[in-house]
């Protein structure tokens, strides 16, 4: 013998009679949990999506290394792609501080943050001493100052 096909009458008429059991006290409580689960939810979707979080907010970060004497930051506007900089100190006067620095596309690796911030030491060197040190040069080998004469007088 087969088996009798489910009553579908009979599991909407129990589905019914739940929803008349409900009072109103549990439709609130219901409705509170609702209400708080998804807006808790999103904030939590809102806080571990790192696409969605850069939409919305801003980034800056510092990052000092034993290897070079360079700072690298890392910055992003709200929505758009970080820029990365590299910059090592040229003079200070009080709280003040001047820089010489260079901005990257994209994140320099190991041997490129070498070499950009041997390049910003040569700069730096030639800035304080031009008749000392030598000229620096870019690292793919150009030269980076120039130096402009003054026109003649008339």
């Amino acid at each position: 013998m087969s088996e009798p096909p489910p009553d579908r009458v009979g599991q909407v008429g129990g589905l019914v009679k739940i929803v008349q059991s409900i009072t109103l006290t549990q439709v609130l409580v219901i409705a509170l949990l609702v209400a708080i689960a998804i807006p808790t939810y999103v904030f939590w979707r809102f806080l571990h999506d790192s696409s969605l979080l850069n939409k919305y907010t801003s980034f800056y970060e510092e990052i000092s290394s034993d290897k070079v004497p360079c700072t690298l930051r890392i910055a992003s506007q709200r929505g758009a792609d970080p820029s990365y900089s590299l910059s090592t100190g040229f003079a200070y006067q009080g709280s003040d501080r001047y820089v010489v620095g260079v901005v990257l596309s994209k994140q320099p690796d190991d041997a490129e943050l070498v070499a950009y911030c041997a390049t910003l030491n040569a700069i730096v060197d030639h800035l304080r001493r031009p008749t000392e040190a030598p000229e620096p040069t870019f690292p793919s080998g150009g030269p980076m100052i120039w130096h402009y004469q003054s026109p003649a007088p008339p």
